[in-house]
């Protein structure tokens, strides 16, 4: 696929995408990010 298709084609997903954001899909995703455990995701380094 060409590359400059590949762009277009990101850009205008990226447009539908953020045109369905509005205040209260932004809050859920924040309420989910926040509520994750971090250290879950991290992994932590083991002391020898």
């Amino acid at each position: 696929m060409d590359p400059k298709l590949t762009i277009l084609f990101l850009l205008i997903s990226c447009v539908i995408g953020l045109s369905h954001l509005n205040e209260e899909n932004l809050g859920h995703m924040r309420r989910q990010l926040v509520s994750r455990r971090w250290r879950d995701f991290v992994p932590s380094r083991r002391r020898s």
